[in-house]
């Protein structure tokens, strides 16, 4: 990986380039267009060192690029950092009351950006052609827009509403137990397909990167503010291993000796010598 540290002025607009290598904007020093290979590479990281589990992390991971890619705070969200109830149910969510295409999801305190994978599990494991489902006990309920970008690759069109729990019946749905009462999320699921983008190279990378925010991003990079980045890309590096014997010793073909001190390179010398090299060595 490189970091965001290249000069102002290289690259195609300041932009993310081929290599996955992230440019300052000319434009302006405080900010950055980052690339998705290291947005996604330093969110799994961060991710990790929060303490979310890890069977969660890939999901989450791709849905704060896709995220961010869109424009929503992913990283602001990351950079409060994960909460309890997000480590402790990382992205799990109960079933409270469900009907026929219809149902009300206990997020259990976590917030959107989590909890998403699931909610749109749920709306696709149901058969109908229009599928409604209330998200209660939620938090950072806005993130939950990062499902509507979903579905422009599975034939699906998703709605996202931020609303009060009174908005649950008028959708059909069952009762919503007390516990769930206040603030949720509602999403509506059809089976269709959305508009396609009339660009054909869009259109191309779409089922290769999932959204078309991210598609995007793919020419122009995701534009965040250094301040925002370089301390998240600090933490995220404590996910890393740190330098033991033992992380010497499977850093590659490198020799270590038992302390961790690296031998000698004796290539150089042993398999390319020619014959009075080689009886000096044998002396």
């Amino acid at each position: 990986m490189t970091s965001a540290t290249l000069v102002s002025g290289q690259g195609s607009d300041g932009a993310a380039d081929r290599l996955g290598r992230t440019w300052q904007n000319a434009s302006d020093a405080e900010t950055l267009r980052l690339s998705l290979r290291e947005l996604r590479l330093v969110t799994e990281r961060l991710l990790q060192a929060q303490g979310l589990a890890l069977g969660a992390v890939p999901a989450v991971r791709d849905l704060v690029l896709h995220a961010q890619s869109a424009g929503l705070p992913a990283l602001e969200y990351l950079a409060e950092g994960l909460s309890d109830a997000d480590r402790a149910g990382s992205g799990r969510v109960e079933i409270a009351a469900e009907a026929p295409d219809r149902l009300v999801a206990d997020c259990l305190g976590q917030s959107a950006l989590v909890v998403a994978p699931a909610l749109l599990d749920l709306l696709q494991a149901e058969s109908g052609e229009r599928v409604v489902l209330w998200a209660g006990r939620i938090t950072r309920a806005g993130l939950a827009a990062v499902l509507e970008h979903q579905g422009a690759d599975r034939g699906v069109v998703v709605t996202v509403t931020p609303a009060p729990s009174d908005t649950a019946p008028e959708a059909g749905l069952p009762p919503v137990p007390a516990a769930l009462a206040g603030e949720g999320v509602l999403l509506v699921m059809e089976r269709r397909a959305p508009e396609p983008p009339d660009d054909p190279e869009l259109s191309r990378l779409l089922p290769l990167v999932g959204s078309l925010p991210a598609a995007r991003a793919v020419r122009t990079g995701v534009e965040t503010p250094a301040a925002l980045w370089w301390p998240l890309f600090e933490e995220s590096a404590r996910a890393l291993s740190t330098e033991s014997v033992t992380s010497l010793k499977h850093a590659g073909a490198t020799a270590v000796d038992e302390n961790g001190v690296i031998e000698p390179d004796l290539t150089d010398d042993v398999d390319f010598a020619g014959p009075a090299a080689t009886d000096d060595l044998e002396q």
